[in-house]
């Protein structure tokens, strides 16, 4: 559980997720980094971020080099951020289809 600015938040990530960060740990590095810079308002307009339309609107994806992580916050007293699917960009959007 990390606190920035008066946040609370923890990040979740789902197995598929874990699997492609166990082999790109630079590239998780980086995410977190950014969800860290989003939440303290740490230059933002930095982060290419963008509100995922479709069916599921409340998925955000950040572009991380030729990488996309696409994630969804539940809101509370804690912010979890629940990272679905991790990847090349066309692959993490072929599997978008999948997710629930």
């Amino acid at each position: 559980m990390r606190k920035r600015s008066g946040f609370v938040y923890e990040i979740h990530y789902t197995k598929a997720a874990d699997k492609f960060f166990k082999t790109h740990e630079d590239v998780r590095g980086q995410f977190e980094e950014a969800i860290k810079e989003l939440f303290a308002g740490e230059h933002p307009e930095k982060i290419d971020l963008k509100k995922i339309s479709g069916k599921r609107n409340d998925y955000y994806r950040i572009s991380i080099g030729g990488y996309r992580v696409v994630y969804t916050i539940i809101n509370g007293e804690i912010v979890v951020i629940n990272t679905l699917l991790a990847g090349p960009r066309g692959d993490v959007y072929k599997k978008m289809g999948g997710l629930k």
